[in-house]
């Protein structure tokens, strides 16, 4: 047997032993209630208590770390679940620009064709009332059964080429021009143009008409036309050195049945008027090269359309408001010629010249200073008459007026069209841009005393005139002027231009609109 240990006398109240048992389950007790009495009074005293103080500041910082560790387990989930939807964005993003890339390229490719089936639909238009023209004239029925020879090809399906002689609708007659006649089942003709040779020295004249938007849009030139009743044989429209051969605009003029009028300047095309000093576009770098490779471009697009234009290159030179003048922008005498001459020489090398009239048009001289008005002057721009084919003129009548000032053709045209005909003999005349002013009221007098005029037997060298329909505000000797020169800025001009057109009509040769 194993005897159990004795307990020394005072032993703890928590060992074994009955008496000790009791001892220990009213300590237990004890410590309870005086733990929770504690836990009362804590919560149960103010907020600024001591004990709750402490107490809190050892609770609060486990709470807090609770709370983080849960926010941080949240925040991580989120950001699993964000690089998910990123990478499946990333990937519909990459397929989106693939599909986009091929849209754009697709795009790209059907704005080309659609440009280029715009300009074949409008040179087509005009091409197909070209071709209804010569048919009714001709006798030629829609359906080609008129004439053999029309018949025959719409039969064969095949393209011969028809050589012609005489008039051209609405362009000067007495050339000799080869046009393609092609079956109506094949599409339309190119229009028929009068040879270089003939539009040199045509056997009828011109009436010009410059708007605001042809040859590119006819809706003013047809207003016009509608008005005075007759239509224009000659398209007057404008180009910088800022910008490319518009095959278009020549295209779309002998379309309409009009000689494209081209005035090409040596400066930007929305350049000011009274903009005269440019370095860029000095005379010096046009005969030094500069723009040798827009020149050659230029040209070579001009022999390639083979089509026919007058080209006044440089107007109204011998005053001093354009950056070409002599006297302005750097420039010394003489070099105007040499501009003339390197241009006209990079035409000549590329075959252009065979469809250019190139026309020289000073400005009037008799409201220049006294230096300029001289035909000493004027002479000195003249390039010659081998690389001139007509010579023309500016000539307005507009305020301020001179109190010597007659409102008739003798006096806005006569001084200029002597000096003219002395330096440039035997050369046809246009009056390449003209105009009249309603300031003053004398408009309707001037326009008719100019039909007067070119009606005249001394007058048979003006081969035709360039009206400038549009209103314009200028600024002459610091006093600003608006001058509406169009045909139709008041009843009395219409009827003045009306009757005084119908006056010239067996040299014009104009047809007839209605």
């Amino acid at each position: 047997m194993i005897t159990p240990l004795s307990r020394p006398a005072g032993s703890a109240w928590w060992t074994t032993g009955k008496k000790n048992s009791r001892m220990s389950a009213l300590g237990a007790t004890i410590i309870v209630v005086a733990l929770a009495l504690i836990t009362w009074l804590v919560w149960m005293s103010p907020t600024d208590n001591v004990v709750r103080k402490v107490v809190g500041d050892v609770v609060k910082p486990i709470s807090t770390n609770m709370e983080l560790k849960n926010d941080r387990a949240d925040l991580l989930t989120q950001l699993v679940s964000t690089k998910s939807r990123i990478n499946d964005q990333s990937a519909e993003l990459a397929k989106l620009k693939t599909e986009l890339a091929a849209a754009t390229g697709k795009s790209t490719a059907l704005e080309t064709k659609l440009s280029k089936a715009m300009a074949t639909s409008s040179k087509s238009a005009g091409q197909v009332k070209d071709l209804k023209s010569q048919m009714a004239s001709s006798g030629s029925s829609a359906s080609g059964t008129a004439g053999s020879g029309t018949s025959n090809a719409a039969s064969s399906g095949s393209t011969t080429p028809t050589t012609t002689t005489g008039e051209t609708p609405g362009a000067p007659s007495g050339g000799t021009t080869t046009t393609p006649t092609s079956p109506i089942v094949t599409g339309p003709t190119i229009p028929t143009t009068p040879s270089l040779a003939s539009i040199k020295k045509p056997t009828s004249k011109y009436f010009g008409l410059y708007t605001q938007q042809s040859p590119f849009n006819w809706a003013e030139n047809d207003d016009v036309s509608s008005k005075v009743g007759v239509s224009p044989n000659m398209s007057g429209y404008f180009q910088g050195f800022d910008s490319d051969f518009r095959a278009d605009a020549v295209q779309r003029s002998w379309a309409k049945g009009q000689l494209p009028f081209l005035t090409w300047e040596t400066q930007p095309l929305k350049a000011a008027n009274n903009l005269n000093t440019q370095p860029d576009y000095a005379l010096s770098k046009i005969i030094g090269g500069d723009y040798d490779a827009y020149l050659t471009k230029y040209a070579k697009a001009v022999a390639a359309n083979k089509q026919p234009l007058a080209i006044r290159l440089d107007q109204e030179m011998n005053a001093d408001w354009y950056p070409w003048g002599e006297n302005t922008n750097g420039n010394s005498k003489g070099q105007f010629v040499q501009m003339w001459d390197h241009v006209h020489q990079i035409f000549a090398d590329n075959g252009a010249n065979d469809y250019v009239v190139w026309v020289w048009s000073p400005n009037r001289v008799d409201n220049l200073n006294s230096t300029r008005s001289q035909q000493a002057y004027l002479a000195n721009y003249y390039p010659g008459p081998d690389e001139v084919d007509w010579v023309g003129m500016s000539g307005y009548l507009r305020p301020p007026y001179s109190n010597s000032e007659t409102y008739s053709f003798q006096h806005t045209f006569q001084n200029t069209l002597t000096q003219l005909r002395a330096i440039a003999p035997d050369k046809p005349i246009v009056l390449s841009e003209i105009g009249a002013s309603e300031n003053g009221g004398q408009k309707a007098k001037w326009i008719t005393d100019l039909f007067t005029n070119l009606d005249a037997p001394v007058n048979s060298d003006i081969i035709g005139f360039g009206w400038f329909n549009h209103t314009v505000t200028s600024t002459t000797n610091g006093t600003q002027y608006t001058n509406d020169w169009r045909i139709d800025s008041s009843g009395s001009s219409i009827t003045a231009f009306t009757n005084g057109i119908a006056t010239v009509q067996d040299q014009y040769k104009l047809k007839p609109t209605g």
